[in-house]
């Protein structure tokens, strides 16, 4: 019995070392629920140490956000990396996405399209869809929209939402598919539906223009209004040339002035460019006011 006893002992500090291991994963999802980044922080930092693939995303998502302390892309990356490096999926999509824009790594799209495949072969809709958006572009991969067609299909299947703009595009152009503007316009929909705002601006522009939907500029200043509102840039830049004109809504040029301030953060050229040509019709008092609605501005979550 006694040469049983050296196993029984590295079984029994086995059994503790995991005890433990999943109580401090407790604590650290109680500290996480009442935003106590700091605690949470620590308490993963002791698990990730110990090579607990969870924790180690976890804390990586804290780096990255800031949470805690200091927002570190390159500790970020190290924590994303490890944790990928022992199959943990979430953390395979976040070190992906790094390598794609160069955030806390030197940009390397070779890179990113191993980890966004790795993840996708496992079902991971978000990154099948970055993955796709590599293979549309032939970024890291040779371009080949079948794959990445199929690649969207399968993301949208898997509940990613926002493949429904991307796969929609492809059936508007013809890319990988058979063109069918019917189709693109339900998936732009379907995208829509779901607050996204860069299919809701895509259906706006297939109303604004009336191409494979009958035009409504009432329909397309909506969809545009809703996207400009979550921050689109090209969504303001619409409402304010549809409020300058009166497009589906009464002119307004000192309403289209204040989304074109807005738009200026994004893109100054092409805000400043319609702000010159409207000022003739804007009086000061109303560019101030337009002004300090832009200034405390933010857009809808």
């Amino acid at each position: 019995m006694i040469f049983y006893r050296p196993i029984l002992l590295v079984l029994v500090a086995v059994m503790f070392a995991s005890t433990s291991a999943r109580a401090t994963m407790t604590e650290a999802e109680v500290a996480l629920g009442a935003h106590d980044y700091v605690a949470a922080r620590a308490l993963l930092m002791d698990e990730a140490d110990n090579g607990d693939a969870d924790a180690q995303y976890r804390l990586g998502v804290l780096f990255d956000r800031g949470r805690g302390g200091m927002a570190s892309p390159k500790a970020a990356s190290v924590w994303f990396s490890r944790a990928a490096a022992q199959g943990h999926v979430a953390a395979m999509h976040a070190i992906g996405t790094y390598y794609e824009i160069g955030k806390g790594v030197a940009q390397d799209h070779v890179l990113a399209s191993r980890w966004y495949s790795a993840a996708a072969e496992v079902g991971d809709a978000k990154a099948q869809r970055n993955l796709a958006n590599l293979y549309l572009n032939g970024l890291g991969v040779a371009r080949d929209y079948d794959r990445a067609a199929a690649l969207l299909r399968a993301a949208l299947e898997g509940g990613n939402t926002r493949a429904a703009k991307n796969l929609g595009y492809m059936y508007y152009f013809g890319l990988g598919v058979s063109q069918d503007l019917r189709e693109a316009t339900s998936l732009f929909e379907l995208g829509a539906a779901a607050d996204h705002a860069t299919a809701g601006f895509a259906l706006g522009l297939l109303y604004y223009e009336g191409n494979g939907v009958p035009q409504s500029f009432d329909v397309a200043h909506r969809l545009f209004l809703r996207a400009a509102d979550a921050g689109h840039v090209d969504a303001q830049l619409m409402v304010a040339r549809m409020l300058a004109f009166g497009e589906g809504v009464l002119a307004n040029q000192h309403e289209a002035w204040f989304w074109l301030l807005l738009a200026e953060a994004q893109n100054p050229a092409a805000a400043r460019y319609y702000l010159a040509k409207l000022a003739p019709e804007v009086l000061d008092e109303a560019r101030d006011r337009a002004a300090s609605r832009a200034r405390n501005w933010q857009p809808r979550d």
